[in-house]
This record gives structure tokens, sequence and C-alpha cells, in this order.
């Protein structure tokens, strides 16, 4: 470590605030076909390069670096007198010619932007309330870092950049002037993409009142604000509430508490920390709890295995749809930065693609661990699943013993104590991962800053700051993977390396100062610049030392002596081909210029590419000196070789980067954040951005995937038509349709654009327009939606069944369900104006699917409704009739019968429904009355009536002194209820021989009435239960067929006299058949005699 305090006031920096702005946007004025778009596709961005002072214009790039021991890092200006907030109106003015961040003449002055001091902004309301229009600039400045301190937040991948300014924990004499606070969601350059009012200017919706509990939230109810990687705004309160906003300022998922006090019921925790990470944020509650967040992505097919792999505690909150009157970002104020309604630079399609993020919830089980080890949690800090085994994040904690703990939040759980107490000499109080998740910066308590490998094994450096300062940083940050910035207010940066070496850059003059670490480089963003601190890529730096003899610092000197007019240059590249480094050397131009930032530079190093490149075709068979021959080229068939291959995909980059830093778009993007993030993932970025102009000229400038280009075209010709209002409807189409078909080879890849793009028409009021585009559409599952979203719903349920999709077709019943209840107050009168309307206008397959939806309530008035609105009375009654014999209370099937009765009686053609559910009230009222004449028993409940008779002869047995009542009971009832003689009699002759009634069975055969069945069943129930055989032979004794006789002689095994009867009917094949059954001796012997004699 150094000896010298980096806090010294004396101490100089050459380069911290002096250091000159420059340009990242490549001209178009040279026309050279690696440094500039097209004129047609171009995004109006223009060279803004600084000229440079005469006297720097000749100084070696190694002198405006500087060593971190002897690693050398740069300071690069991305954006400098930034107005934080702007409109678009001064994007428009610098593309012209004027300063982007500095309003000429008395616009500058006025009241408007004294109120906008840096990155600190306070609403209109509560600026009115503190009076400030009597402070002058620096005043107003003064009474802010006083009073307010202000939020700052940034994407990654040189993303978008939110503030909120609320006020100080200590200021309550004006926490009640400040209780409103208005987050701003701005680009790197300043340019405002939203704003969003805090708390919501028109409250929350009851759901969402009764959610949160009636509280009342003030601006300084923020704990802290964050992005994720997905780009999504988190804001998280001091009760653990945790808000979600995408880029446009509309809210993501419904406001959910992070924790519960269990011991409360449904009461919160108040959080002491939270730390809003890459996949989501962690928080720490007072009561030492603590729960992790997951932002996921319910379209990515990876989230669904995840999701089962998730702690078993853990629990989900899904996103809803958002009305834009009611949804918790109701006080959200939409802009359209940087175009007008021809330009299209605006996404309105972004608003509805945020119904597919959900999150998932895990609480740990910390303060339970803590209240064992007797401990308390000082810090926080998430390691990305991307860096752990389980590919699930790991929570670190530090802990009030100078320890850590490692808490897994996959199904596996457990949490583990490091044990590093002979590491760290006291609490850790801050904690932050590398890029790379293999080491972990802590800072102390006693203001040591360590530096750690994640499985605590290696300390890799102590430094001690306490000369400094004894207070805790403001922020703490990697600066890449080699070093650590952390930054003091009113004390500056200061970056320390891996061996003790720093640097220190004061930022005297801005009152908010805020680090984003980036996996190459630490972003700054102050009150007036944004600038990145990167330490030199080693390549780039051996060929820019001074001095350097490396193969590529020969191959640039050799391309400036050229561009000089020098004859040496020609002898010094052919040096360098005969080495055989030419390529190496090539490679090392190429990629050095996609990883600067001055255009001027990136043009030397081109140039200096293509220079080796021509002697590397020139000279490819000649013979260099290290032995060996260069690969020969055929000239008859020359393809691009693997350089020109590559320097092609480098000025491709190139050119995008710098039509990203241009500050009208404010992506301060390196070319490492471009490879990580991917080509799809900034054309993604830029439509969230609200640049659908731009991302649709890069998708095709650099050839991506059909499906991107057709989703950032349907992206611009959706903004195009929302910002239309000169054009008719048909006119407005055509404009849009020729967007949509614009470089597209295949018109199936625009499947789901219409529908996109006429989603967009419907929301900016183009009603035929979306109409028309419509009719265009092919995708089902895209057309489907589209239609809902407009209000045809009719249109929609027809689509849908000609499609056969049952899906779609119950969607848009859901969707046009929600819609009658928006438009009727009444209940009642939403679900008739409903009903009927699916039965007139809808498909039969709509109300089919309908029909069997509400069938599986509880409840049977709305499927009844349904069908009677349909004239389906028969459906309607048999849908009561059978919920009436599943009906548990008696007088419940009662009514319910009546009601399926009422309903048969409305069609003469359910005569015979309405005849037989009528049967059986009378049926259920007579098994009532006999329930009070005869007891509860006589009868079961029963839709038979012969079951009815049976239960009734059967209990004759059971009450002997009633038993002719019951028996005329029964003959009563089959009289009226029309019961066939024959079946009575059946059934009469089941029950008596169930219950042992032989005597009246007996009464019963030896009735006067001419009986109307054979004797045969009487002595078959005999048989059954075992009668005698008196018994049962008085009854055979009455079958006339003899036949029949014989047939019940075998039942009841009666051999000989079955031989008899065989005998008598002369039949030789009874008289086999009983000597193959009997196991008598005699029996079978009397059969060989009659069947020899009959022989």
């Amino acid at each position: 470590m150094r000896g010298t305090n980096p806090f010294d006031d004396d101490y100089d920096d050459s380069s911290s605030d002096g250091q000159e702005s420059q340009s990242y946007c490549i001209s178009d004025d040279n026309g050279d076909d690696y440094s500039s778009f097209d004129n047609d596709t171009a995004t109006g961005a223009k060279s803004t390069t600084t000229k440079r002072e005469d006297e720097k214009d000749n100084l070696p790039v190694e002198a405006t670096w500087q060593y971190l021991g002897d690693l050398p890092y740069r300071r690069v200006l991305l954006y400098d007198n930034i107005i934080w907030g702007h409109s678009a109106s001064l994007a428009e003015d610098a593309s012209s010619g004027g300063s982007l961040h500095r309003a000429n003449g008395k616009a500058s002055q006025s009241s408007g932007e004294k109120q906008r001091m840096g990155l600190a902004c306070l609403p209109p309301q509560a600026q009115t309330n503190i009076k400030s229009s009597h402070l002058n600039p620096s005043e107003y400045a003064q009474f802010l870092a006083s009073t307010t301190r202000t939020m700052i937040a940034s994407c990654a991948s040189g993303g978008p950049i939110a503030t909120i300014t609320v006020p100080m924990a200590s200021s309550t004499s004006i926490q009640s002037a400040l209780s409103t606070a208005q987050i701003r969601i701005m680009t790197n350059a300043g340019q405002i993409l939203s704003t969003i009012d805090f708390p919501p200017a028109d409250g929350w919706e009851k759901e969402q009142q009764q959610q949160l509990r009636g509280k009342q939230y003030t601006a300084s109810d923020v704990l802290t604000i964050g992005f994720t990687s997905r780009c999504i705004l988190v804001l998280v309160l001091r009760d653990s509430l945790c808000l979600t906003y995408s880029l446009s300022g509309k809210a993501i998922l419904p406001p959910f508490h992070v924790l519960n006090d269990t011991a409360k019921g449904s009461g919160t925790l108040e959080l002491i920390e939270a730390t809003i990470y890459d996949g989501g944020v962690a928080v720490l509650g007072a009561n030492m709890s603590c729960a992790l967040v997951e932002f996921l992505n319910s379209g990515e097919d990876d989230n669904d295995s995840y999701r089962i792999n998730c702690h078993i505690a853990a629990r989900i909150v899904r996103a809803m749809d958002w009305d834009e009157e009611t949804s918790i970002g109701g006080g959200v104020e939409g802009r359209n930065p940087g175009m007008d309604g021809s330009t299209g630079d605006y996404d309105p399609l972004l608003d509805s693609n945020t119904a597919t993020y959900y999150a998932i919830i895990t609480p740990l089980a910390t303060a339970t661990h803590a209240k064992k080890d007797y401990i308390s949690y000082t810090s926080i800090a998430v390691l990305p699943r991307v860096h752990t085994q389980s590919r699930h994040p790991e929570v670190f904690l530090g802990t009030s013993n100078n320890s850590v703990i490692i808490c897994d939040t996959s199904s596996k759980g457990g949490i583990v104590d490091v044990q590093c107490q002979e590491r760290i000499a006291s609490p850790i109080v801050q904690m932050k991962f590398a890029p790379n998740g293999r080491f972990l910066a802590c800072f102390t308590q006693n203001s040591m800053m360590t530096v750690i490998s994640t499985n605590f094994e290696t300390k890799v450096l102590d430094f001690d700051t306490s000369d400094g300062s004894s207070d805790l940083p403001h922020n703490m940050e990697w600066c890449g993977e080699d070093s650590v910035v952390l930054h003091w207010k009113n004390l500056g940066v200061l970056m320390v390396g891996p061996y003790g070496d720093w640097l220190r850059y004061p930022y005297s003059g801005s009152q908010n100062v805020h680090l984003c670490a980036e996996a190459d480089c630490c972003r700054v963003i102050s009150d007036s610049r944004v600038e990145i601190l990167q330490r030199v890529p080693p390549a780039t730096a051996a060929m820019l030392r001074i001095g350097s003899i490396e193969p590529s610092a020969l191959l640039l000197d050799a391309n400036d002596a050229f561009e000089n007019g020098s004859p040496s240059s020609d002898e010094a590249a052919r040096a360098i081909t005969r080495s055989g480094m030419l390529m190496d050397a090539i490679e090392i131009c190429i990629d050095a210029a996609a990883k600067e930032f001055d255009v001027a530079m990136q043009k030397r190093l081109l140039k200096a590419a293509s220079y080796g490149m021509h002697f590397d075709y020139k000279d490819g068979n000649t013979t260099n000196i290290l032995g060996g021959k260069t690969n020969a080229v055929n000239k008859s068939n020359v393809r691009p070789s693997e350089v020109a291959l590559l320097f092609v995909e480098a000025a491709k980059k190139i050119r995008v980067l710098n039509a990203l830093r241009h500050p009208s778009v404010g992506i301060a993007m390196t070319s490492a954040q471009y490879d990580s993030i991917e080509s799809t993932g900034v054309i993604a970025r830029l439509i969230a951005m609200k640049r659908p102009a731009l991302a649709t000229t890069l998708a095709t400038y650099l050839q991506l995937d059909e499906a991107v280009r057709a989703y950032a075209r349907a992206s611009r010709a959706a903004a195009f038509v929302a910002t239309d209002n000169s054009n008719s409807d048909s006119e407005t189409t055509d404009a849009a349709i020729r967007i949509l078909n614009t470089d597209a080879k295949n018109p199936l890849m625009n499947r789901g654009g219409y529908a996109m793009v006429a989603l967009a028409a419907n929301k900016a009021g183009r009603q035929g327009v979306a109409n028309l585009l419509l009719t265009l559409e092919s995708s089902i599952s895209d057309k489907v939606p589209g239609l809902t979203a407009i209000g045809l719903y009719s249109d929609a349920a027809t689509v849908a069944s000609h499609a056969k999709d049952d899906n779609l077709i119950f969607h848009v019943l859901a969707e046009f369900e929600k819609s009658c209840i928006l438009k009727n107050i009444d209940p009642s009168q939403a679900q008739v104006s409903y009903l009927s309307t699916v039965v007139r206008s809808f498909p039969p397959e709509a109300m089919n699917i309908l029909s069997k939806y509400f069938e599986t309530m509880h409840d049977v008035k709305h499927v009844v409704n349904l069908r009677n609105s349909a004239r389906h009375y028969s459906i309607s009654g048999t849908i009561i009739a059978k919920r009436a014999l599943d009906a548990p209370r008696e007088q419940d099937r009662l009514s319910l019968l009546q009601e399926a009765s009422r309903l048969y009686a409305q069609d003469k053609d359910n005569i015979f429904l309405k005849a037989c559910t009528d049967e059986y009230l009378e049926l259920i009222l007579e098994q009532e009355r006999l329930r009070r004449a005869f007891g509860p028993d006589v009868t079961t409940k029963t839709s038979s009536v012969t079951d009815t008779i049976f239960n009734v002869l059967c209990y004759a047995a059971v009450k002997l002194r009633d038993s002719n009542k019951l028996i005329a009971e029964s003959e009563k009832l089959a009289k009226k209820f029309k019961v066939p003689e024959k079946r009575l009699w059946h059934t009469k002759i089941r029950a008596f021989a169930a219950t042992d009634q032989w005597k009246n069975m007996r009464q019963l055969a030896e009735s006067r009435t001419k009986i109307p069945i054979s004797f045969k069943y009487f002595a078959l129930e005999a048989i059954k239960h075992k009668q005698d055989v008196s018994e049962v032979l008085w009854y055979i004794q009455r079958v006339t067929d003899g036949e029949e006789r014989y047939d019940l002689f075998c039942e009841a095994k009666l051999w000989k006299r079955a031989l008899d009867e065989a005998k008598r009917l002369e039949d030789t094949h009874r008289v086999m058949h009983i000597k193959s059954v009997c196991n008598s001796t005699e029996i079978q012997q009397m059969c060989d005699n009659f069947l020899h004699s009959y022989a």
C-alpha cells in the first residue's frame, strides 16, 4: 500500500475533472464504408467530437492513462454538461448542430431549469411547498444537499438511469413538505424516458389497498431503488413493500410485501437493508429475518424446471393486467423522447409485454439461526445463480461476530457459517461480488476494505481507509475484475488495485456521485457527466505504449507513415510480414478499434488493420524469416479470409456502438458489454427505451434473425400508427403495411406483427386502422387476442371456433365478461347482457364451452340462465334435475325438481320429460307419507317406483302388525304409478322371499285371481332360499310346462324326479345330462337302463 494518504486535499490528479470530452458516434462526412451508416439508416446522429486544443493534439495515448501499480487505467468521458431530465427537443437541437446539454440564451436560466440541478429533482408540488423560487441555483443546490438525498440506480451494460430524491431521515421538519417524490428514468445522456409519481397521485385500487392494509406512504418510506439485468426497476419500501416498473414507467407486478411478521399475523416487518442484484432483490428485516425475490420470465423454457427446484417455502407473485387509470403507476407520465409523428421512436406495445413476468419469494430461516447463535446481521449480498453450484442464488450475510453465513435458496436449503474470523477483523457492513463471482469485496466497521475469495479460503487484499475517513463509503463497486472503486461523499472516488495501489478521482464539483459496476469497467454518474473507469485492454496497452515494438504498434506506425506519404511505410509493413506476426498485428488492431471510444482512434486502428491486410494478400506466398512458407493464395478462387470477415464484423460493431452512444440514444455500452447481451439484447433494449426506428435499422444492418427483424418492424409500425394523426385510416394502414413488409423475405414472418400494430392503433384511438390490419393477420393465436382487445368479441370467438381452439374461445368469453362488468354498474344487468350476447352473436361452440364451464360451478343459475337465453329448456331442466338427484336435503331436491318441471313446461316438445319429473315428485311425496305413517325405515330415498314397492313389502316382515296395511299400500302405489301387473307380482315374490314371508308367498300363490306369471318364479325363489323339499315341490307341481318342471327339478337337485320327467318327455339328451351331473350311482344306473331300453 502506498504511504501517501489518498484523501489528502493536495493530492494531484492530473486527469480528474479536466479531461476533455470525446466523441463516440462515427461521422458520416467522409463516406468511408467502415465508419458510417448509410444516410437513410442513420438515426440522425452526427459527429460531436470536441475540438481538442492544439497543444494536446500530438499527445501520445499513454499520456492519458493512469497506472494502478503496473495496470494502466483510462478515464473516458462519455457525456458532459448534462441537463438531467431534459426533453426530446434539446436532443433534436443538438443533432442539428446545437449544444446537446446546454440550452442557449434565456432558456437555460428559466425557473424550470433552475429546479433541475444535477441528479436531484423534486416534483412540482414539492417545489411549491418549499417555495424555492427565491433561491438562486447554488442556494437551491445547497438546500437539496442538506435536506434531501438522491437515490440513483443504473442498469448494467450501459443501460438507463433512475433517480428519486427523498427527504433525509433527520430532516423531520420538511418531511411533510416533501411527502411526494418523482422517479425519473433517463438515458445516460440525461434524456427523460418516463417519470413515476410516488406515491401515485390517484392512489391504489381497492384490492391493492386491502393488501397494503390502508397505509399511507410518503417519499421517506423509500428504502432503495435499483435495476435488474432485465431492465426492471425495483422500488423497495421500508416495510418490505416491493414495486416493479418497466422502462416506460408502467407497473409490471402487483405490489407485494417481501417479509411478513408471523407473530402479528398479516403484519409486515421493518427493513434495515435491501440489496438489488441482477436477478432480483434480497431484504434483511429488523428481526434478522431475510428473504430473496427472483424476477423470472415465464416465456423461458428453463424457468419451469427451475421453479420446481426452488425452496419448499417459496411463494409466487404473478403478473396481472393493469389499467392505466387504476394501476399503481397511475401517476406515470410517459414521454416520447426524440420523436415526432414521422420518426416513430415510440413503442406502445411494451406496456402489454410485461404480463409474462413473475416473482419467486423465498423466505430464509436466518432469524432462527441468529437467535440460536446470539448474533445479528450487519450486511447482505447475493451471489447470482450463474456462479453457484446449485444454480440457485446464494445469500451472504455479514454477522456481528466478524463472520459470514451463506444461505442456499434451492430446494436443499441450508445455512452455512464460513467461520472467517481469522481473516475478517471486524463486522462487515458492505459486500460486493466481482463480476466473475470469484471474489468478494468487504468493507468492515473499522474502515478496512478486504478482498477475499468467495469460498473464504484466500485473502487477496486488506486496505485501510481510516486515515482518510472513518465513515462508511457511499458506494463500493468493482471496476472490472482487477480493482475496487469506493466513493465517499465530498471526498471523491478511490480506486484500489490488487496489490494495495490506489488512484483518486476527486469529483469535487458534484453533490451526487453514483458507481455502476460493469463487466469490464465502472460507470461513474455525477451531477453533470457520465464517464467510465476502465483498465486498458492488455493488447491495446502493449500496442499504444510509448516506444512499443509490438508488431501491432509497428503496423500502426507504418500506416501513419503511409498516411503522411512516407516511403518507409512499405518496408516497415513488409518487415512485419517477414516476421510472420502480421496476422496477429491485424487482429490486435481490429480488437483495439472495437474497444476504443474516440472515433479518430477507431479510424486510425481500422486503417492500420486494412493497410496490413493488403500486404497479407499481396505477400501471402513469401517466406517468413522464422522459416516456412506462408499460406499461398489462389487468386483465381479468392474468398474472404477469416481476418477479412473479422474486420467486417468489427466495423459493424463499431458503427452500432457509436450509434448507441450518441446522445440522442444514450446507451453507454462497451464492446465487451455488447458481446455479453448480444445484438438481440441490444434490439430488445432499444425497443424498451422507445427507439424502435433505430432498432429496426440496426436489426436490418446486422442481418439478425428474421423473427427479430419482424418484431422490430412491428414495433416501428406500431409507433407510426400511434403517432400519425394526419392521414386517413387507409393511408395509415398502407404505410404500416409497407413498414412491416420492408426487407421481409417471407410474408409469413410477419405472423403476429399485424395484431401487434393493430393493438397500438386501437390504443391510439384508430379503430379503423386496427380493423384493417387484423384482417391481414394469419396467426390465430395473435389475431384472436387482437380482436378481443379492440372489442370485436364475436368476431374473435368466430375465428377461434373455426380454428377449433377451446382455449382461445374461453379466453374471448372471459374477456367479454370483464367488458360487460365494466360497462354495467348493476351486476345482474351485466350478466343478462353477457349471456344474451353470447347466445345471439357468438358461435354455438362458444355457448357450449361456456355451458360446460358453468356446469362445474356449485350454483346452477348461470348455466340455466345461459340455456334459457337460448331457449334450450330441455337442457336446462335436465341440468337442474341431475342436481336434484345429488341434493343432500329433501327440501332442496323438491324445489329443484319443481323448477325442472317448470322449465320442461316451457316447451311442448318436453311433455314426456315433464311427466317423468312430476311423477318423481309424487313418488317423493308418497315416500314421505309412508315414512310418517310407518316409520323412517319403510323405504329408502330412491327414484324407482319398483324399489319403493319392494321396500314397503320387505318392511311388512318387520312390522307384522301392519303387514296387511303395508301390502295394501304397495297395491296402491302400483295402481297410482301404473306399474304393470307382472312386474308387481315379480316384486312381491322377491320381497316375500328375501324377508322369509313364505306364508304371504303361499297366500299369493293360492290367490283366487288369475296369476299373471308362471309358478316357475315361485319355485325358483323357494329353491334359491333353500326351502323344504315339500315347499319346493308344492310350487313345481303347479307348473304346467314339462320342460320347465324338468329344469326346476334339476335346479333343486331332485334327480329322480327330474329323470321321471325326462322319461315322460322321452328326451334322451336330458337323461344323459342327468347322468353327467348326478353323483348317485343308482340314478346313473337308472339312466343307463332307460337309454338301453330306448335304444
